[in-house]
């Protein structure tokens, strides 16, 4: 069965539902202005094109679903969820997925419905990831996302994205329900996103009491709690879940097939994270979409870290007294001190470092595992501003 008419039949299933309700969807469709800041270009620009086209049959696959249905108020809320957050990324970790399942597969056995079922499982992915913003950005008391207001900060939802966020995780779920019920690696797809999702939770635990120590107490911020921090939190739902995707996908269960990906997997994640830490102190907001907030909240960055390295006693002070300060003062003096340590310089070389050690560990993999996949990963993020 092709691609057409995968969605041929979902939308002559819910065709029915759709024109009792269109008045209701009508209705949902979010008023925002959508980010531009996307990462990959050419020669991936068509699989992206590809990948967003797929947006709405995944929306409406969710909206349409018999449960949703049933109240036609929470079906046009549910859509208007899902086109805020769903819009408007980079959709790296979605078409990551879309990259390891064709290039890990045998190409005899890629086919138009393998690739559509790919993309799809890529919006699992992005669908994990909104969810996880939703929440992380409460948690933070971000202000933007991805160039729009976070979706808590807007005056007709606030707290209750909390519920949203709910929807959102369930969509995933019934999506996964949906399209991919009856596959040999059902099962373990199901299995993979949830230890994804407690894998993450750790991190974001470690993250947030890290954020909210007693002030002054400095003690944990060591590499060794960045490094634990970003493994959990980042790595493993950025780089390990999309490409054990990938592996699912080809009907790849091996054990050590798994776990030799995985290790990579998350050394680019790592490697992804400092770049974040960078970005959100360094880049412009008209570019990136989001407003940093990592030195007002404490957080235990790759750059605080690296400051306390470096610092002797006066400078050490200088961080303990500006730094988890809300006041622009006090996060204007915490960039000096970064600049006076030359933290830029520094990140670089880190930045260089890093990438040379992973792409040294790329030309060990075997054949089989795809070392141009790894490295198309790395060179998606290489050098990034957003």
């Amino acid at each position: 069965m092709n691609s057409n008419k995968i969605i041929y039949r979902l939308f002559n299933r819910i065709s029915p539902i759709y024109t009792k309700h269109n008045h209701f969807l009508r209705s949902a469709q979010p008023n925002i202005t959508l980010a531009t800041n996307v990462s990959i270009e050419s020669p991936s620009k068509k699989e992206k094109d590809l990948f967003v086209d797929m947006l709405p049959t995944v929306v409406d696959s969710v909206v349409y679903s018999q449960k949703f249905t049933q109240v036609p108020e929470v079906a046009s809320w549910v859509k208007k969820v899902l086109e805020y957050n769903l819009h408007g990324g980079k959709l790296n970790r979605g078409l990551s997925t879309v990259f390891a399942y064709k290039m890990l597969e045998k190409p005899e056995n890629i086919t138009e419905d393998s690739l559509q079922q790919a993309r799809i499982m890529g919006w699992c992915v992005e669908l994990f990831q909104a969810y996880l913003l939703v929440l992380d950005d409460i948690m933070d008391g971000s202000s933007t996302r991805r160039g729009v207001p976070c979706w808590y900060r807007r005056p007709d939802v606030g707290l209750g994205a909390i519920n949203d966020s709910i929807f959102i995780q369930s969509s995933l779920y019934q999506l996964l329900k949906t399209f991919f019920t009856g596959k040999p690696y059902y099962t373990d797809v199901m299995n993979l996103f949830n230890e994804s999702l407690m894998n993450t939770s750790i991190g974001q635990h470690l993250d947030f009491i890290m954020a909210h120590r007693n002030k002054n107490d400095y003690t944990l911020f060591t590499m060794e709690r960045y490094n634990a921090i970003v493994k959990y939190k980042t790595a493993y739902y950025s780089y390990k879940l999309p490409v054990s995707l990938g592996l699912y996908l080809t009907n790849n269960a091996d054990y050590n097939a798994h776990k030799q990906t995985e290790e990579i997997c998350l050394e680019i994640g790592r490697f992804f994270q400092i770049q974040d830490d960078y970005i959100d102190c360094y880049s412009d907001e008209s570019v990136s979409g989001k407003a940093g907030t990592d030195i007002q909240e404490g957080k235990c960055s790759w750059l605080a870290v690296s400051a306390l390295q470096r610092c002797n006693s006066a400078q050490r002070v200088v961080f303990e007294t500006c730094y988890g300060s809300k006041e622009p003062a006090h996060v204007e003096r915490i960039k000096q001190l970064y600049n006076q340590l030359e933290l830029p310089k520094v990140y670089k070389e880190e930045e260089q470092a890093t990438y040379d050690t992973i792409m040294s560990k790329i030309s060990s993999l075997p054949g089989s595992l795809s070392p141009p996949l790894f490295t198309k990963l790395i060179d998606m993020i290489h050098n990034r501003k957003v």
